[in-house]
């Protein structure tokens, strides 16, 4: 495996100089080649489409950008980022419709979720320094091709996952969303998750319709690039209880949007429940080597 140092192992070596900008940091050290100092990446003006992930390669001293549509890592990526549609929220009324690199998104070889795609992840801060990675969709139907993908049907109730490993299903129930999440090596988040991962939003609002599909919503988009947190779709978790978690729904849908925000949750709710407007979210721990 390609060998990474860097000067700051608490941050990736690639950093977000403008919406479509990024520059790989002084002291980075790939497969033997060295950047001795700040060095912009040139991307070309029609590569980045909204919505896909994008890989950072370096060899022989060249420096690409490719679209990453696989989440085996080839040796000579250093790492990547995800091209949001829309931007994240600012304050505390969502976010706004150009799209940009999301600069919490980018990850390096390093310093990235623990699970083995990277794709379609945004990093979410805790309190006391921690951190964990949360899918940036909410979670696919056809999730073979990745759980957290741009513009795809959104699992739930009347859109159910068909199979994960050897599971079939029938409804997409917590067990049912656990299940397809766990088939990716992620999981469901806890209520503290929820919180950390939806602030930013527009508080009490909703789209008013079934979104059927992953999109941009900006008012309901968060601080990290969150798309559709709350008023969307319930998304399935726990409680929080590290010993024995209970299922949970976060967020509200588009039902009873008055209620909808990233403080919105019923603890301890019935598992076996499975409804067009019950969705799920993906959370991967954060691995950081070096």
């Amino acid at each position: 495996m390609t060998s990474l140092t860097k000067t700051n192992p608490n941050a990736p070596a690639i950093i977000a100089t403008g919406a479509q900008q990024i520059s790989i940091l002084a002291g980075t050290v790939l497969g033997g080649f060295h950047f001795g100092a700040d060095t912009a990446v040139d991307i070309a003006p029609d590569l980045l489409q909204p919505g896909r992930d994008y890989a950072v390669t370096v060899a022989d001293g060249r420096i690409s950008v490719t679209e990453l549509s696989s989440p085996t890592l080839a040796d000579d990526v250093l790492g990547g980022f995800h091209f949001a549609p829309g931007g994240n929220a600012a304050a505390r009324n969502g976010g706004d419709t150009t799209p940009a690199i999301n600069p919490y998104s980018i990850w390096d070889r390093n310093f990235r979720p623990a699970c083995d795609d990277p794709r379609g992840m945004t990093r979410v801060e805790l309190e006391g320094g921690k951190a964990f990675w949360c899918d940036i969709y909410l979670t696919a139907a056809e999730h073979s091709l990745g759980t957290s993908r741009f513009g795809a049907t959104i699992a739930d109730g009347d859109d159910i996952p068909q199979k994960a490993g050897d599971k079939e299903f029938d409804s997409f129930d917590y067990e049912a969303a656990k299940a397809v999440l766990a088939h990716h090596g992620k999981g469901l988040l806890n209520i503290y998750e929820f919180f950390a991962a939806a602030i930013g939003v527009t508080e009490k609002s909703a789209p008013r319709r079934d979104p059927k599909t992953t999109k941009l919503d900006a008012p309901r988009t968060s601080k990290w690039g969150v798309m559709q947190a709350t008023g969307n779709m319930w998304v399935w978790g726990t409680d929080g209880d590290p010993d024995m978690p209970r299922a949970s729904i976060f967020g509200g849908s588009w039902l009873y949007g008055g209620y909808a925000g990233s403080r919105y949750a019923y603890l301890g709710y019935w598992p076996d429940c499975s409804r067009d407007s019950f969705g799920a979210r993906g959370r991967s721990d954060h691995l950081q080597l070096g």
